[in-house]
């Protein structure tokens, strides 16, 4: 697991739903999982999950995440 101070975004680009791609931007991916809101700062701890085979599109909290097909890294919030 890793922590990080982070601002909550609306302005970067992410993969994902729940699990998001180890590129994703981590301040808008806070935003869409709901452990942030846009502006706000705090910390944020991401577990990484390895390689996925398919990652899913919602839009949530103002973020509308992107579909992916196998991506070798990923992360998700731990709350």
């Amino acid at each position: 697991t890793f922590t990080f101070a982070v601002t909550g975004s609306l302005d970067g680009v992410v993969w994902g739903d729940g699990i998001y791609t180890d590129d994703s931007d981590l301040s808008t991916a806070a935003v869409h999982a709901g452990v942030l809101a846009a502006g706000q700062s705090g910390t944020v701890t991401v577990q990484m999950t390895g390689p996925q085979t398919a990652f899913g599109t919602a839009n949530l909290n103002g973020v509308e995440s992107r579909s992916f097909g196998s991506w070798g890294g990923s992360y998700t919030f731990v709350q």
